[in-house]
């Protein structure tokens, strides 16, 4: 009987270190992470922009929205291109309502919207508006997914199940030995008993 909870005890350990930590099926937004993207609408000179922000530690605040290398147009002159290089939600967190949605931000001035949809995904619109750059009357579709999450550890936002498939053959081979250590040992112990 002490064999078999010494077998369960080292299968437990062996499947947390060698499975690859992956991220709770939920749409809901992944308390402390951060997320990162791209603006997806299409602009006159491509890249079109990047994004980033923060979920609060308890996944309640989107924090530190930032549009980056956004280009837009001056405003009375449509012909004359500008850019926000570094532009940073400058109010208090955007509220993550219980539908999963957050924004809408400022009106005219920095509109921001988004929802998390998917799991570790996020996507919205974005609209910037100085006296002396506008990013135009159409909002800017972004999206974003999780960099990191709380304590830094990195977390592929696309992991496969192929990916865990390739940890199944170690586990085995690792309880494997387990067991003919285990047996080795009992059988040793009752010989020696005789």
């Amino acid at each position: 009987m002490k064999a078999i909870r010494i077998l369960g005890l080292a299968a437990a350990v062996a499947a947390v270190l060698f499975l690859p930590p992956t991220l709770p099926a939920s749409a809901q937004p992944s308390a402390g992470s951060y997320y990162a993207g791209e603006i997806t609408t299409e602009c006159d000179e491509p890249p079109c922009g990047t994004v980033d922000f923060k979920v609060s530690g308890d996944g309640s605040k989107v924090q530190e929205f930032t549009a980056h290398d956004v280009p837009g147009h001056v405003p009375d002159k449509p012909a004359e291109t500008c850019e926000f290089w570094r532009w940073t939600y400058p109010y208090d967190d955007l509220d993550i309502e219980e539908d999963d949605s957050f924004g809408p931000g400022i009106p005219d001035s920095f509109e921001v919207s988004g929802s998390f949809l998917s799991e570790g995904n996020a996507e919205g619109t974005l609209r910037l508006v100085t006296f002396w750059c506008d990013t135009g009357v159409l909002d800017l579709d972004w999206t974003a997914t999780i960099t990191s999450v709380v304590g830094g550890i990195a977390v592929l936002p696309d992991v496969s199940a192929s990916s865990v498939s390739n940890y199944i053959p170690l586990v085995g081979l690792a309880a494997a030995a387990l067991v003919a250590l285990t047996a080795g040992g009992w059988h040793a112990r009752r010989r020696r008993l005789r």
